[in-house]
């Protein structure tokens, strides 16, 4: 089991970190609050600990199986985030994504038996937020003590039909999904009266234009 990984975090995308040691890259997948806070902290370039959970994801077929690291800086939030993912239902990508919420409210909400709150939680319906609280009751009065007070994820934007299709676009020119909404949110960022995929497209081509000259 990799518990903690330190070395040079190297690429930084809205749901991974890369992170280098000693000649081998390592894809760690991160709430989405902290992969950003990462990358505005000016921190890529730079040696980075991170407190790890290692599992194995499931395929789309039952031979099919790829081993996963998840990471976290603060071994409260990696201690918490393995108590969550033991709710039946609630499996590691749908935890990272409901996060949207500081740590400490949601165990408060957990210890009080507010399922109201839970359902607050991307992915979490009335349902889930009462298997929460059924399973985790009285195990996380730890963790409402805490004082963090930032989500460890960033709720997601809703993307108008023109920014999906254009995603789309890139991902049949073999782009990763993370790096083509990155591309199109910064292009929609730049040019917000845009309002055909063609045109979007081409705002993307000359940013990327603009980036290589820059390189060179």
């Amino acid at each position: 089991m990799i518990s903690r990984l330190r070395g040079t975090l190297t690429q930084v995308s809205d749901q991974w970190a890369l992170v280098e040691n000693s000649g081998l890259y390592y894809e760690v997948l991160l709430p989405s609050g902290l992969a950003g806070r990462l990358k505005e902290s000016g921190t890529i370039g730079r040696e980075i600990s991170l407190e790890t959970i290692y599992y194995i994801e499931a395929g789309d077929k039952k031979a099919n199986e790829y081993p996963r690291l998840v990471g976290f800086i603060d071994p409260i939030d990696r201690e918490f985030f393995s108590l969550l993912t033991q709710v039946p239902g609630l499996g590691v990508k749908k935890a990272l994504k409901s996060l949207v919420l500081p740590i400490r409210d949601i165990a408060t909400a957990i210890e009080t038996k507010d399922a109201s709150t839970l359902t607050r939680l991307p992915g979490v319906g009335a349902r889930l937020a009462e298997k929460i609280v059924a399973e985790l009751h009285g195990k996380t009065a730890k963790y409402a003590l805490s004082k963090a007070e930032e989500p460890l994820a960033m709720k997601v934007k809703a993307r108008s039909p023109l920014m999906e299709e254009a995603v789309e676009v890139l991902l049949q020119l073999q782009y990763k999904r993370a790096e083509a909404e990155q591309m199109v949110d910064a292009a929609i960022k730049s040019s917000p009266r845009v309002d055909r995929v063609e045109d979007l497209i081409t705002v993307i081509f000359k940013s990327e234009q603009k980036t290589k000259a820059e390189v060179q």
